[in-house]
């Protein structure tokens, strides 16, 4: 067996101990995963009523699709962030006692965390399809390549945000603070005209990029060419990113 192989099947054990990680999780409530999507509904229901009757929504329907997916792609990517802050530090034990490359730590991690958005996304699709059904041909005409790239966002976040925390311990402190303040300035639960001559607010929080890919194609804009281009990017960018942790893992295992 070549490395190249190993390496796939410590993938492959990477996503099936993130599922088993996951599924304990809820191992002694009666609805088990259930309560991931469960939760984000409650929270959607909540904030959607509170900022659509701020900011005077008149089409409803259309109002629920964009905040539902807004808080679904935004939780993804905030949760990816802040689990990614204290991942190696965490792991650390099984890091120096087994001979296994960081990335699949990171890798399993992203695993967990994508398991969470699929199972939220099901839930609150099944919903959002009862309020427009052409939202499931919009899914299948390419909408999914929006979900496909927001993952692999999360994913460049956790071999960024992994290493740098070890690196710079001080982040893992800021970290919460540009999260919140980042939320509550982006229009993920508001129309962007909302902000009126403060519109410009938006472009300031680079994490919006991923939220505005992946919930376009469901909101009337899919843009088969952008999310395309956007998709392979991220596969380039990823490899980039694989193979410098990887060459900086002795480093990064001496200041854990």
């Amino acid at each position: 067996m070549n490395n190249l192989d190993l390496y796939y099947r410590m993938l492959l054990s990477s996503g099936y101990i993130a599922w088993l990680r996951l599924s304990s999780q809820f191992t002694r409530t009666l609805l088990g995963t259930a309560w991931i999507g469960l939760s984000l509904i409650i929270t959607i229901s909540i904030l959607g009523c509170i900022y659509g009757t701020l900011t005077g929504v008149t089409d409803w329907k259309s109002y629920w699709i964009y905040a539902a997916l807004g808080i679904l792609c935004w939780n993804a990517v905030a949760t990816c962030i802040s689990n990614s802050c204290s991942l190696l530090e965490r792991s650390r034990d099984r890091l120096l006692n087994q001979n296994v490359p960081i990335t699949l730590f990171i890798i399993e991690e992203w695993f967990y965390n994508s398991f969470s958005f699929l199972i939220g996304f099901i839930m609150i699709f099944i919903i959002l399809v009862l309020l427009k059904p052409f939202l499931l041909f919009v899914f299948f005409n390419g909408g999914w390549l929006g979900l496909v790239n927001i993952l692999l966002g999360c994913l460049i976040f956790s071999l960024i945000m992994s290493p740098l925390a070890v690196l710079l311990p001080d982040i893992c402190q800021l970290t919460p603070i540009f999260l919140q303040i980042s939320f509550l300035a982006s229009p993920i639960l508001f129309y962007r005209q909302s902000l009126g001559n403060l519109y410009w607010v938006s472009n300031l929080n680079p994490l919006y990029l991923w939220i505005r890919i992946s919930r376009e194609p469901f909101i009337g804009n899919l843009n088969i060419n952008q999310q395309i281009c956007f998709f392979l990017t991220q596969i380039g960018f990823i490899y980039l990113l694989l193979f410098l942790v990887n060459k900086f893992q002795m480093m990064l295992l001496r200041r854990l």
